[in-house]
């Protein structure tokens, strides 16, 4: 038996029901019963079409069990000291047509006695009735859904895989009678509960306009919450697609979003009424105006028969990411495309993507005349700015892990020849992070940067157990003190990253935040 509030529920495990096991069911006055159907196939054979095989039956056995019964609850269960899959089936309130039903369904999960012909005739009675329910399964209006897109998911995932080369006929059938199917995506079994054609992939949701993002969540179990969803922009950089939104930027799912759109475009040309004069599209596979794209030609031959100064008005993708950063939406007018496969950035690929957009902020400088370079003007900044401008370039640097920066001190004080510390992020996650140590040089009367300057520093780098050094300077670094600094840490293992005046000046133009801050327009000039 089985406990529900405390209360002990008959319990049918289909994998051992025979017809004299129906004597010990009493359905008469009973709220609920549970029934477990087996799954031999998953976790023990390698072959999607056995998987499916189990699945449809399941299925079929779900919903003809869930039609004499006013609501089915479905759970996965995993029986304790096995390797077993099953399906847990809370069935409330049974009718008096749930018993017979049970016993029809049953047939499929025994032993079969061939030499009992009664037996194997009831046998291929019920596998005519799956085959037949399988046929029209696309159509129907499943109680319990959650199985149906289980199937399809092993189905479309690998099935198809193996039928491509063991049943090719049969795949090519499947695959003109479905061509969504070929992108991954299937008609979930949740569409006619949605009121509408909903098609689902492993990693993503194809979502028509006319259903509600939070009916849609609430219907497939999902805890997202669309009004709290961020809006945000699609960005391109360096060969990756990212979402920047308001505190949150993650990766852009670009494949399964060009999948999706592929998907919604075979959808509608297979649901188009071709004599619709209203609702046909002879070209579904224009994206012009909700894909992040941009047509000049098309954009001349509006303006030259609409508006001969205005841009071409039209429905852009809107994005919106929630914000734990695990999903993406992005509507084109017709459908949400529900995309999973993304995350946040860490913060070494912050860094990363915020070094790459300055250098385009750089191009695109230089694109609309404005001068490449600057002269900055170190004379303007004291020690301690000029020590705070340091601490933020290794802040923002990828290399170095921004929770463990310490700038030690006020300028000029005691601090052992230390001005900043920090550990990097090792590149391997066998490695362990190193400590780094900075020492920050202001100089104004243009002078370099020679190895008279800078005293002690084996010293220092033993002391503090350093196991990177760095000199960080507005002058030229002098031959000298490169020649000094080779023998002292070379000897000692130690790791060396230097910033003169030109890999400073260059850190300082990729960012326009620490630009600035210290070096403010009016305060730059052309060089």
């Amino acid at each position: 038996m089985d406990e529900v509030s405390g209360v002990a529920l008959p319990v049918v495990d289909l994998s051992d029901f025979w017809d004299e096991d129906a004597e010990g069911v009493l359905l008469g006055g009973v709220d609920s019963v549970v029934v477990y159907i087996p799954l031999p196939s998953i976790g023990y054979s390698n072959s999607h079409i056995d998987i499916c095989e189990d699945l449809i039956e399941a299925s079929w056995t779900a919903e003809q069990l869930a039609t004499a019964a006013e609501a089915v609850d479905v759970e996965h269960d995993y029986p304790p000291g096995t390797h077993k899959v099953r399906l847990k089936l809370t069935f409330r309130r049974p009718s008096l047509d749930f018993l017979p039903r049970l016993l029809e369904c049953a047939v499929l999960f025994r032993d079969l006695d061939e030499s009992d012909p009664e037996q194997e005739a009831h046998f291929r009675r019920t596998r005519d009735a799956v085959v037949g329910y399988q046929d029209q399964l696309e159509e129907l209006a499943p109680l319990a859904p959650d199985i149906v897109d289980w199937y399809y998911a092993n189905l479309v995932g690998g099935a198809y895989a193996q039928m491509r080369y063991d049943a090719p006929d049969y795949y090519k059938d499947e695959i003109t009678r479905f061509p969504e199917r070929r992108t991954g995506f299937y008609k979930s079994g949740f569409s006619h509960m949605l009121g509408r054609s909903c098609y689902a992939s492993p990693d993503s949701w194809l979502v028509p306009s006319g259903v509600p993002l939070d009916r849609f969540f609430a219907a497939t179990g999902q805890k997202y919450e669309p009004e709290t969803f961020l809006s945000g922009e699609v960005l391109l950089v360096a060969g990756n697609s990212y979402v920047v939104a308001d505190g949150l930027v993650a990766y852009f799912p670009m494949n399964q979003y060009f999948k999706s759109r592929v998907c919604a475009s075979l959808v509608r040309e297979k649901e188009e009424d071709p004599y619709d004069t209203e609702t046909y599209d002879p070209d579904n596979f224009d994206w012009t105006d909700a894909s992040f794209t941009h047509s000049p030609y098309l954009e001349h031959l509006w303006r030259r028969v609409h508006d001969q100064h205005g841009h071409r008005p039209g429905a852009r993708a809107g994005i919106l990411i929630d914000s734990s950063g695990t999903l993406v939406t992005v509507f084109d007018g017709l459908f949400t495309h529900v995309l999973y496969d993304t995350k946040t950035l860490n913060i070494v690929a912050l860094k990363e993507l915020h070094e790459e957009v300055g250098k385009i902020a750089g191009q695109l400088s230089s694109a609309i005349g404005l001068p490449g370079t600057s002269r900055l003007y170190w004379q303007e900044l004291t020690d301690e700015s000029f020590e705070q401008l340091c601490y933020d370039v290794i802040y923002a640097h990828p290399r170095f892990d921004s929770d463990t920066i310490r700038k030690l001190g006020k300028s000029r004080s005691r601090d052992g020849g230390r001005d900043i510390e920090a550990f990097d992020l090792p590149v391997r996650s066998a490695d362990r992070p190193r400590k780094w140590i900075f020492q920050c040089k202001l100089v104004t009367d243009g002078s370099s940067l020679t190895g008279r300057k800078l005293v002690d520093v084996g010293d220092m780098l033993e002391h503090y157990s350093a196991e990177g050094f760095s000199v960080m300077t507005s002058a030229l670094i002098d031959a000298t003190l490169y020649d000094k600094l080779d023998a002292v840490c070379g000897k000692r293992g130690v790791e060396q990253l230097h910033f003169s005046a030109m890999e400073l000046e260059r850190a300082v133009s990729r960012s326009t935040a620490i630009r600035d801050r210290y070096f403010p327009s009016d305060r730059r000039s052309a060089s």
